[in-house]
């Protein structure tokens, strides 16, 4: 059974619609006093709660006796769902955890930075005079290839060079050199472990590097 109302004072055409669905079983009698009892409910005040439900749905029509009821209930269902939420979901920059991103990187011992007829590594840097990380890098690999013939250079040995030409060391070495391969073209590997120079590496070195203007 369906009960409808017209508009209302303003000429705006409201509904409220209240369905009932039933079967009854019995005689005559029964069955009347049962219609007769879904009349009265037909006829008991109804009350809109708002015009959008909180979870985005139609708003419903709900008996006067059991509004109060369903009200307490959606501001728990609320409460809980912030609760629920993380105070904060993201660190500010700067206050998570410190990483030193050279920590597996040890000295490598025997390396003769001072070899026997030739310039020695901090006269050699000094004289380059890098501008940046990428180009200390650089320096550090061409010298340990073309002047100590290393066949096999990695981060370590950097690192090493790097220390005993007093220079800073970069804080994610691995990284920069890196970047040295993918930026600018100077160092050539597929292992990180074996970095060769390319010749862009060496005509930097050679002819740009160091040169006075």
């Amino acid at each position: 059974m369906v009960k409808r109302n017209g508009g209302d004072a303003s000429g705006v055409d409201k509904a409220k619609v209240r369905v009932f669905f039933a079967e009854v079983e019995g005689n005559n009698e029964s069955v009347q006093e049962a219609l007769k009892t879904m009349v009265s409910a037909m006829n008991r005040p109804v009350r809109v709660l708002s015009d959008q439900g909180a979870n985005g749905k139609h708003p419903a029509l709900l008996q006067q006796a059991n509004v109060e009821e369903v009200e307490e209930t959606i501001e728990v269902e609320e409460a809980d769902a912030l609760d629920d939420e993380p105070a904060n979901s993201r660190k500010p920059r700067g206050t998570g955890k410190k990483v030193d991103r050279n920590a597996g990187l040890n000295l490598v011992p025997d390396l003769n930075f001072r070899p026997s007829g030739a310039q020695s590594l901090k006269e050699f840097m000094d004289q380059k005079k890098s501008k940046n990380d990428l180009e200390t890098v650089l320096a550090a690999v061409y010298y340990m290839q073309r002047v100590m013939s290393l066949t096999k250079i990695g981060p370590a040995h950097v690192m090493t060079a790097l220390k005993e030409a007093g220079i800073p060391i970069p804080v994610d070495l691995k990284q920069t050199v890196r970047n040295v391969k993918k930026s600018k073209m100077w160092l050539n590997f597929t292992d990180i472990e074996d970095i060769r120079t390319t010749t862009q590496g060496d005509n930097f070195i050679e002819h740009e590097m160091g040169t006075t203007e």
